[in-house]
């Protein structure tokens, strides 16, 4: 019974210390952003009007946004503009040495998240930048 957890905890180990840029290759779809950082830095009283614009801008990309990361630390990303076409630019993509922030980099615009979580199936990013905000995002295996 000894030699079955000790087996079972250094295979959970192994798979931890796995590297995450091969787990993060493949299509993501944006399945929420959580602005609950960003909305505790806004005054009370306008907190419900950006919370409910913040909500009706992500219904447009909820089903229309996805990132491919590719091995070659090409990133395709897909999402609808404001006139609600899908529109596809092409960036890169770069984590760090200890796999823990992950950095965006499109012609004009970087963007930096820490990772949270990166498993087979979620990925959650968040990053202090204003606005402040937490990206989930689940795998696509279509």
């Amino acid at each position: 019974m000894r030699y079955i957890l000790f087996v079972a905890l250094i295979g959970l180990f192994i798979s931890s210390c796995s590297d995450k840029s091969s787990t993060l290759q493949g299509r993501w779809e944006l399945d929420e952003i959580d602005y609950t950082a960003h909305y505790k830095s806004i005054p009370e009283e306008a907190r419900e009007m950006i919370r409910a614009a913040m909500n009706k801008a992500f219904k447009k990309l909820k089903g229309k946004t996805f990132f491919t990361f590719s091995e070659n630390e090409k990133l395709t990303l897909e999402a609808p503009n404001f006139l609600n076409q899908v529109k596809t630019t092409e960036g890169t993509w770069k984590m760090n040495a200890t796999q823990d922030s992950l950095r965006f980099l499109f012609s004009d615009e970087e963007e930096n998240y820490k990772i949270d979580l990166v498993n087979v199936d979620s990925l959650i990013l968040s990053t202090s930048d204003i606005p402040a905000r937490t990206l989930i995002l689940l795998r696509k295996t279509d």
